[in-house]
């Protein structure tokens, strides 16, 4: 179980913020970083000393508390739900005042007071990035995943996702798109139906690199060898 976890916000409000976070678990401590859905351990590394299962469940905690964290400062209601016409209005707090405006198609428009008024050009950026950040992470907590065949050769990724107030099931494979019924061909728009499928793709290479781990070659070697030349 994660005991004592706190989060500390660096760089805040400017483009590059990111999280950083602390925890207990089986008796040891961990830090690490926590960004575009990425988590990105300091050291010592849990994989280290827990079994890839327990590391995995781990690792899906603090995922989980880090969306409630990031969420705080952002409420989100959808309009028109259901419909073709659905869109994603935002309540958000920066610097101190709170501003509002409307989601749609990864386009913000600002309700006023228009945050132009009161920030400059960099904190705008800044702005504009965290709420598209915390709106993509709104809308991938939507796309639902599941591996088919896992660990097997012909393993590939059944997926169900909500677009335009219709919910459509497909199979992403050798990053091709196979569509289960209703086929959103039938649904929608030629220019439409492609904006659903890119949507899908980076949905899909966001969700593939979340279990992509690296780990250099050679690196415990190369701390063995460290510490045979320190006297």
């Amino acid at each position: 179980m994660i005991q004592n976890f706190k989060v500390k916000t660096l760089f805040k409000d400017q483009i590059h913020e990111r999280q950083q976070f602390t925890l207990s678990f089986e008796g040891a401590t961990y830090q690490g970083i926590f960004h575009d859905e990425n988590i990105q351990w300091f050291h010592p590394q849990p994989h280290t000393k827990l079994a890839k299962e327990v590391l995995k469940d781990l690792e899906a905690h603090v995922y989980d508390l880090m969306q409630d964290h990031i969420h705080q400062d952002l409420q989100i209601k959808p309009m028109f739900e259901g419909q073709v016409h659905e869109r994603q209005q935002f309540t958000i707090n920066f610097k101190g005042a709170t501003y509002q405006g409307i989601f749609h198609n990864e386009d913000i428009q600002w309700f006023y007071p228009q945050p132009h008024t009161k920030c400059g050009e960099r904190d705008i950026k800044a702005l504009e990035s965290k709420v598209y950040e915390l709106m993509q992470n709104y809308i991938h907590q939507k796309f639902k995943v599941k591996p088919l065949f896992e660990d097997q050769v012909h393993e590939r990724q059944q997926f169900t996702l909500s677009f335009e107030g219709e919910h459509y099931h497909g199979i992403f494979h050798d990053e091709e798109i196979q569509w289960f019924h209703p086929q959103p061909k039938h649904n929608l728009e030629e220019e439409d139906l492609q904006d659903l499928e890119s949507k899908v793709y980076k949905l899909m290479q966001n969700h593939i690199y979340q279990d992509f781990k690296v780990k250099p070659f050679f690196e415990d070697q190369l701390h063995e060898s460290q510490q045979q030349t320190t006297y």
